[in-house]
């Protein structure tokens, strides 16, 4: 069995970006409010980790170093592009920078509760979440196509919506007795 020592360095990067990609998107995603924005950052953010690959010290975390990539390129970004100028200054950025990279493993965490959380929910009541979050279907389509008043609709919604933060929210809590 080979180490991770001995695996060539473009290929362990090519493992390690691609099972951390969906963390650093969210990451950049973060400090940049338009998705496309945030792809170009995505894909400078790779060739600059790939070029770098060889500097990654493997006794460390990798997200983390990936993210100070991310930050820089998207500090980059913003100096190309006039529009950013508007929206945040740095110091602002650098706030939002360092709460996610705090906040991305309870986030993750989080995500993975709310996966197991949805799969306890009846299957018509994941599909009007599906509608609405995903399909971005207006409440009264989805009463429409339920035959259900809109107003029915809207507490159907909520009461879902509770049913998965009380979820959540009790997974967290045995999380952290356990932890």
């Amino acid at each position: 069995m080979s180490s991770e020592n001995e695996i060539d360095p473009r290929s362990r990067f090519i493992q390690l970006f691609m099972s951390h990609e969906k963390q650093i998107y969210r990451y950049i995603l973060s400090l940049m409010p338009h998705s496309q924005d945030a792809q170009d950052v995505l894909q400078e953010t790779a060739i600059a980790l790939y070029n770098k690959i060889g500097d990654y010290d493997t006794t460390r975390p990798f997200a983390p170093w990936a993210f100070r990539f991310a930050y820089h390129m998207t500090l980059k970004h913003r100096e190309k592009s006039s529009r950013w100028h508007r929206f945040l200054d740095d110091n602002l950025m650098k706030e939002i920078a360092s709460r996610q990279q705090i906040l991305s493993p309870e986030l993750d965490q989080r995500r993975e509760y709310l996966r197991e959380c949805l799969a306890e929910v009846p299957q018509e009541k994941r599909l009007m979440l599906t509608e609405y979050y995903f399909e971005g279907e207006t409440v009264d389509a989805i009463a429409d196509s339920q035959g259900k008043s809109v107003e029915a609709t809207y507490k159907a919604l909520q009461r879902v919506r509770k049913t998965l933060m009380h979820c959540i929210q009790g997974k967290m809590q045995v999380g952290d007795v356990i932890a």
